[in-house]
């Protein structure tokens, strides 16, 4: 009896190309799926970080220089974003090296302010590990870099 039921889906060639073809695609449509929201949610969080710095420059041309409230402001909202304060070979991140620390006026012979943002960047090459491809190299860093012009009297 039961090798009377399962004879007849074997016999029945258009089922077994069918599965085979099903165990083909449904693997690659997955693997696309997930490599298109991890690519979204980057972009998305590159978006974010463009966004705080462009509020902080804003900040920075009020004030005419980046004040210590900018800075901890910048590293709350960076940390909802999930991009906490981490130390990377002795530096503290982020970190706002070549920024306007400085007040310049707007009546100042140069009155541009500048914001510097850098930040270690996100390791895609840890995802890259499932399909088996190893890397060595470093990341990189995230570097916002936004001028303004100093509303400072």
């Amino acid at each position: 009896m039961i090798a009377r039921l399962l004879a007849g889906p074997i016999k029945n060639e258009k089922g077994v190309s069918d599965l085979i073809v099903l165990l083909i695609v449904l693997p690659i449509f997955f693997a696309i799926t997930v490599m298109m929201v991890t690519l979204f949610t980057f972009k998305m969080r590159q978006a974010k970080l463009d966004d705080i710095k462009d509020r902080a420059l804003q900040m920075v041309e009020t004030a005419g220089y980046l004040t210590p409230a900018i800075e901890d402001d910048i590293r709350t909202k960076m940390a909802s974003l999930g991009y906490d304060a981490v130390t990377k070979s002795g530096t503290n991140f982020p970190t706002f090296a070549g920024s306007t620390m400085n007040k310049v006026r707007k009546n100042d012979a140069d009155p541009t302010v500048k914001l510097v943002i850098q930040y270690p960047a996100s390791d895609l090459a840890k995802l890259m590990v499932f399909f088996g491809v190893a890397s060595t190299e470093d990341p990189g860093y995230f570097y916002l870099e936004g001028y303004g012009r100093s509303e400072q009297k």
